[in-house]
Protein backbone atom coordinates (compact mmCIF):
# COMPACT_ATOMS: atom_id res chain seq x y z
CA UNK A 1 0.00 0.00 0.00
CA UNK A 2 1.10 3.70 -1.46
CA UNK A 3 0.75 6.71 1.22
CA UNK A 4 -0.03 9.79 0.20
CA UNK A 5 1.76 12.52 1.43
CA UNK A 6 -0.53 14.95 3.03
CA UNK A 7 -0.49 18.15 1.95
CA UNK A 8 -0.43 21.22 4.37
CA UNK A 9 -0.28 24.94 4.88
CA UNK A 10 0.08 27.78 7.38
CA UNK A 11 -2.09 30.39 7.58
CA UNK A 12 -5.09 32.05 9.41
CA UNK A 13 -8.74 31.76 10.06
CA UNK A 14 -10.67 34.49 8.09
CA UNK A 15 -12.20 36.73 11.17
CA UNK A 16 -15.27 37.30 9.16
CA UNK A 17 -16.03 34.16 7.38
CA UNK A 18 -13.59 31.60 9.00
CA UNK A 19 -12.12 30.58 5.37
CA UNK A 20 -8.46 29.33 6.11
CA UNK A 21 -6.40 32.35 4.41
CA UNK A 22 -2.99 31.10 3.73
CA UNK A 23 0.33 33.33 4.67
CA UNK A 24 3.20 34.21 2.20
CA UNK A 25 6.37 32.33 3.29
CA UNK A 26 7.33 36.17 4.24
CA UNK A 27 4.82 35.56 7.22
CA UNK A 28 6.02 32.46 8.01
CA UNK A 29 9.62 33.52 8.73
CA UNK A 30 8.10 35.78 10.50
CA UNK A 31 6.77 33.60 13.04
CA UNK A 32 9.80 31.70 12.81
CA UNK A 33 11.68 34.87 13.91
CA UNK A 34 9.20 35.35 17.07
CA UNK A 35 9.34 31.85 18.19
CA UNK A 36 13.19 32.15 17.98
CA UNK A 37 12.46 35.17 20.15
CA UNK A 38 14.33 38.06 18.03
CA UNK A 39 13.85 41.19 18.98
CA UNK A 40 12.11 43.78 17.13
CA UNK A 41 10.62 41.38 14.77
CA UNK A 42 6.58 42.38 13.48
CA UNK A 43 4.11 40.53 15.73
CA UNK A 44 1.29 41.36 13.24
CA UNK A 45 0.18 41.18 9.06
CA UNK A 46 -2.46 42.20 7.06
CA UNK A 47 -4.37 39.60 5.06
CA UNK A 48 -7.32 39.15 2.69
CA UNK A 49 -9.40 36.18 2.66
CA UNK A 50 -9.99 34.76 -0.69
CA UNK A 51 -13.52 33.85 -0.19
CA UNK A 52 -15.23 36.74 1.06
CA UNK A 53 -12.26 39.75 0.20
CA UNK A 54 -12.50 40.74 3.85
CA UNK A 55 -9.19 42.33 4.65
CA UNK A 56 -7.66 42.36 8.36
CA UNK A 57 -4.95 42.78 10.76
CA UNK A 58 -4.18 38.98 12.49
CA UNK A 59 -1.40 38.36 14.77
CA UNK A 60 1.73 36.19 13.76
CA UNK A 61 0.56 34.19 16.80
CA UNK A 62 -2.51 33.12 15.36
CA UNK A 63 -1.14 31.02 12.06
CA UNK A 64 -1.57 27.71 12.85
CA UNK A 65 -1.49 24.67 9.71
CA UNK A 66 -3.70 23.52 7.63
CA UNK A 67 -4.22 20.36 6.01
CA UNK A 68 -5.40 20.21 2.05
CA UNK A 69 -4.09 22.93 -0.29
CA UNK A 70 -4.76 26.78 -0.51
CA UNK A 71 -8.48 27.67 -1.99
CA UNK A 72 -7.94 29.68 -5.44
CA UNK A 73 -9.09 33.14 -5.23
CA UNK A 74 -12.25 32.95 -7.47
CA UNK A 75 -11.68 34.61 -10.76
CA UNK A 76 -13.84 37.62 -11.74
CA UNK A 77 -14.35 38.53 -15.37
CA UNK A 78 -13.50 42.35 -16.58
CA UNK A 79 -16.14 43.84 -18.83
CA UNK A 80 -14.38 43.81 -22.39
CA UNK A 81 -13.20 47.41 -23.48
CA UNK A 82 -15.39 48.89 -26.28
Amino acid sequence: MIAHAMKNYRGVSCIRCREPIPVSPKVVSLQDELESREPGSPQAFVARCRLCEHESIYAISSIRVFDGEPRQRPYRTRAASA
